[in-house]
């Protein structure tokens, strides 16, 4: 299966992202902002598609998109990543809302695609060993620690591993060979 879904959602945040940084008022409407309780619902969803805090943020969120979104476009489908980038994305900002960090970026999306990756491979269908596979169970480890100590980006990786569960219990998914195959 080709990765085109990553591709694209990577082309159209580093378009909004180059719009905000051209016109700030452009990331300024899209950014998580105390507006959203005010009646501007978009600010759920929104904020994963800017990255405005620099250099680091773009290439860094890029990267884990590049890398985890194609891993999970290829192991459980588009429709599948699109639930996982999406739930990473709300279950984040609705958590950044709680505790009033107001800014944007697509980490939270990604962390949610991290999430599911780190499912697939603890659910047994990537057929690593078991050391490989005790090795992704530090993934919600750290997702429960970075949300007991206030970061951001627990909660979606949690979201991930959860909804990335769901999807390796209900479906079955390729082992891991299949996917050098693509």
């Amino acid at each position: 299966m080709k990765t085109w879904l990553t591709w694209v959602v990577l082309a159209v945040t580093a378009v909004t992202t180059a719009l905000g940084y051209a016109v700030p008022a452009f990331s300024d409407a899209l950014a998580r902002d105390p507006a959203f309780f005010d009646g501007q619902y978009w600010r759920l969803v929104t904020p994963i598609l800017v990255n405005p805090e620099g250099w680091g943020q773009i290439i860094t969120n890029g990267i884990g998109l590049v890398v985890f979104g194609s891993i999970a476009e290829r192991v459980f489908g588009r429709r599948a990543w699109l639930a996982l980038y999406l739930t990473g994305g709300v279950v984040g900002e609705i958590y950044s809302y709680a505790l009033e960090y107001y800014s944007a970026g697509s980490s939270v999306a990604v962390a949610g695609l991290l999430g599911g990756w780190a499912a697939w491979l603890l659910s047994g269908a990537a057929k690593l060993p078991l050391p490989a596979r005790v090795g992704a169970g530090v993934v919600p480890v750290l997702g429960a620690f970075l949300a007991a100590t206030g970061d951001n980006h627990g909660a979606p990786l949690l979201a991930g591993t959860v909804l990335g569960g769901v999807l390796a219990w209900r479906y079955p998914l390729p082992p891991a060979q299949s996917l050098r195959e693509q």
